[in-house]
């Protein structure tokens, strides 16, 4: 086969396959960390070059490798080289070595960057000898293809990936590779000669079917849908359906907000500290209706040795607190530095006093991070020291500012944006809110009405049952208006988005609560043990006269900064919020809910049967139904697999009557097949009609030895080695 097909009409086929190939790597630089894509796409087209043009495997073996060696240096030894170090042939064949190693001891954690970028080359190139064996030797590509919708249609659904372009780049492809494919098999099996001319001709006339069908696709009118999104179903619901729900803890990317969580109780750092406080990480700016962004630059970044006085300050208020510090014992090194949250800081110490290193502060982000991060290597995080104070916010202070105090830059700046698909029902709502529930027109009493609404009875917390925003819409006006039920990413965008919506500046501040109190016996003592269940958001509000005030919108859970009435009020008086109440754990409030539901599960009734079904009837008629067309279509299709079974079984049988079973079951499969016994027809005239029909003579041959046991009256079985490849050939003649 491959030596008829054409040569131009090989290359042709190829060039589609190649652009069905593209398909697959495109996405991944969007749905994965994965960079530097061209490297990759540039290797698969030389693959497929290679094969298209029938190179010799002693110069592509050779020639990938070279492509790959130079690839990797690019990726990741120009670097070392250039600081004149090792050199990167050794440090490559090092990491292979390595990689190898961690590779038969099952260690996935701990392969090189520069061995994982190996492995996607070699993927690359099992993908395309699988490609060419398809074009090549099967000259069949119909699996690829639908395999490569599958492919887009999934990431389409379940990623931010945007398919619509790749799902027309496939139908033209795909229309163009399986109209190559039926000219090849014209000229290689239907006995066409081959000629220019009528390649010309059926190239013609395809690109002109392909062009008017999708020409007619881009024009036609687009009927609504019949059948409901099921995407937002599945999502909503993926705890029963265990699809898309997404792990408790500290995670980087707020872009897509929503969706249920699993609680995860890994401790995340243990602190030792005399101070309950919220554990702050970083706070984000930019809105987007769906989630939450940075604005992507590096500027208002400062670097700072830990042996010197930092001074980072979100409050610039008046205090009598005293100096407190903590001692933070790190599990899971994320590679940030999480402190005390508000920002008061006075130093920073990261693995003790003897190798002091420089850290990063972003101004844009309040991020602080290993200066060497940006290097990508850096020592594990393992024990961090903070120097800080707990400031107290004083309300006749706080009461004191109006909108006419805030200098104009910050009110038309990043704190205040809001997107402009913002439905106006949500600023109408937060007006609403201040004219009937405020006490004054201070900016504080503005705040606190919006907190206390959220907080109020028309809301649920809750990590199950949350959806995502359909297309197109808002996910604070989601949450508002439809579902009122969520998590504390609900319940602080919210809050965030109302307080915007009156022209305060505000932000979204991520990073942890002050987790549970436990004893440890390495600081002899209770140490506060926060685990990636302590993972939570919430607002900051600027005041012109005291810097950024957090504020606690998610219902269940307590203000952890200390607020008094006056500045001059005694300092043992009761704060508004004390200590020692103990506030309800972000992602631990749901898990708990779902222990004490178990705790009555002990006891059936039927009515809980019923109430189940009346539920669930739709899901499960769907399931029936799915399963009977699964297996009314495996029944339809068992002329394709049952030879093949009883074949497999009677190799393995070790009965002794087997080759009268085994004869007994081939009449069975030709009957299936179409060659029925006539009635009245003999064995030995049906079993020439049957070699007759096949043009063979085992039939009359396995015929004649069961006759000779059926009338003989003996038990004796012939050696069914003897005639299991007779009877072999013929059974696999049925496969339909």
């Amino acid at each position: 086969m491959k030596n008829q097909m054409n040569p131009g009409v090989r290359l042709l086929l190829f060039f589609f396959a190649f652009l069905l190939f593209l398909e697959w790597l495109r996405p991944i630089d969007e749905v994965t960390d994965t960079s530097n894509i061209g490297f990759f796409i540039g290797y698969a087209a030389l693959l497929v070059a290679l094969y298209a043009f029938n190179v010799s495997w002693k110069w592509m073996v050779p020639v990938s490798f070279l492509y790959i060696s130079v690839s990797l240096y690019f990726l990741h030894y120009q670097a070392v080289t250039r600081m004149g170090e090792e050199s990167w042939l050794g440090l490559l064949f090092a990491d292979l070595a390595e990689g190898i190693g961690d590779s038969l001891a099952a260690d996935w954690a701990g392969l090189t960057p520069g061995f994982r970028t190996f492995l996607f080359f070699i993927v690359i190139w099992m993908l395309s000898y699988l490609l060419h064996y398809w074009v090549m030797v099967k000259q069949r590509l119909f699996l690829f293809l639908f395999l490569t919708f599958l492919y887009v249609t999934v990431l389409d659904t379940f990623t931010p990936y945007d398919g619509d372009g790749a799902i027309v780049r496939l139908v033209i492809c795909g229309f163009a590779v399986l109209g190559t494919l039926a000219l090849i098999r014209l000229f290689t099996h239907g006995g066409l000669p081959y000629s220019a001319r009528k390649v010309s001709i059926w190239v013609s006339v395809l690109a002109g079917m392909i062009a008017i069908g999708v020409l007619i696709g881009f024009s036609a009118p687009k009927p609504q849908a019949i059948w409901p999104d099921p995407v937002s179903f599945i999502k909503s619901t993926s705890e029963k359906y265990g699809s898309d729900r997404k792990r408790i803890g500290y995670g980087e990317n707020d872009q897509q907000l929503g969706g249920d969580f699993v609680g995860d109780n890994s401790v995340v750092f243990k602190a030792d500290t005399p101070v309950r406080t919220k554990w702050k990480i970083e706070h984000k700016t930019i809105y987007t209706g769906k989630g939450w962004e940075s604005i992507g630059n590096n500027n208002g970044q400062r670097a700072f040795s830990e042996d010197e006085d930092i001074g980072l300050y979100d409050y610039f208020g008046e205090s009598k607190n005293d100096e407190s510090e903590a001692s933070l014992d790190i599990n899971i090194d994320h590679g940030h530095i999480p402190y005390p949250s508000p920002m008061y800081i006075d130093s920073i110490t990261v693995n003790g006093d003897e190798n002091p290193q420089e850290l990063l502060y972003s101004e844009r982000t309040a991020r602080i991070v290993p200066l060497d991060v940006e290097d990508g290597e850096r020592d594990r995080i393992e024990n961090i020291d903070i120097t800080f104070m707990s400031p107290t916010f004083y309300l006749d202070v706080l009461r004191e500012n109006r909108l006419d105090d805030y200098d104009e830059g910050l009110l038309e700046g990043e704190y205040v944006q809001l997107p402009s698909s913002l439905p106006s029902r949500v600023r109408d709502l937060a007006y609403e809110i201040i004219s009937e529930n405020a006490e004054s027109d201070s900016v504080y009493d503005q705040v606190k009405a919006i907190e206390e609404y959220l907080q109020g009875e028309k809301f649920t917390y809750s990590q199950a049952g949350i959806p995502y925003p359909e297309e197109g819409q808002d996910y604070v006006d989601q949450f508002l208006f439809e579902t009122n039920i969520g998590y504390c990413d609900n319940f602080s965008t919210a809050m965030v988005v109302l307080v915007r919506s009156l022209g305060i500046p505000v932000r979204w501040v991520k990073g942890y609560t002050a987790g549970q109190t436990v004893y440890d016996s390495a600081a002899g003592g209770s140490v506060y043990e926060v685990t990636n269940n302590n993972a939570h958001s919430w607002p900051e509000v600027f005041f012109p006269n005291t810097g950024w005030v957090p504020f606690e919108p998610t219902k269940g859970f307590s203000q952890e900064a200390r607020f008094i009435e006056t500045f001059d009020q005694e300092e043992q008086d009761e704060p508004e919020t004390s200590e020692t109440d103990v506030p309800d754990e972000e992602r631990e409030t749901m898990p708990e809910r779902e222990d004490e539901g178990a705790g009555g599960g002990n006891s059936f009734n039927m009515t809980m049967v019923i109430d189940a079904l009346k539920d669930s009837w739709k899901t499960i008629a769907g399931a029936v139904i799915v399963l009977g067309a699964v297996i009314s279509l495996i029944y339809w299709q068992r002329g394709k697999w049952s030879p093949r079974l009883w074949v497999f079984y009677y190799k393995r049988s070790k009965s002794e009557a087997r080759f009268a079973k085994a004869y007994l079951r081939l009449l069975e499969e030709l009957s299936r097949f179409g060659i029925k016994r006539a009635e009245g027809q003999t064995l030995r005239e049906y079993a020439r009609y049957v070699d007759q029909f096949f043009g063979t003579s085992e039939m009359s041959k396995l015929t004649a030895e069961y006759e000779r046991i059926l009338y003989s009256g003996t038990s004796t079985q012939p050696d069914w080695n003897e005639y299991r490849s007779k009877w072999e050939k013929m059974i696999l003649k049925t496969i339909a």
